[in-house]
């Protein structure tokens, strides 16, 4: 295993799990409605970054989007 796949800790505020509680359970009940697996929490927040680092971009006021073209 290389240095660029060692699992990394970020460490979240009680908001942020909280958010990503909520939205997991949200997108697991879709996901078992269409007879998909759910999926973990950790797995979620590695889609969410996958999906979206790409599009991450700062603003002339300093402040970090999410800018989908």
């Amino acid at each position: 295993m290389n240095g660029n796949d060692m699992p990394t800790n970020v460490r979240l505020t009680q908001s942020e799990q909280e958010a990503l509680r909520q939205k997991a359970i949200e997108i697991n009940k879709l996901l078992i409605k269409q007879g998909r697996q759910p999926l973990r929490d950790s797995e979620l927040v590695h889609k969410i970054l996958e999906k979206s680092l790409a599009y991450a971009q700062l603003t002339s006021e300093g402040e970090i989007v999410i800018e989908y073209e």
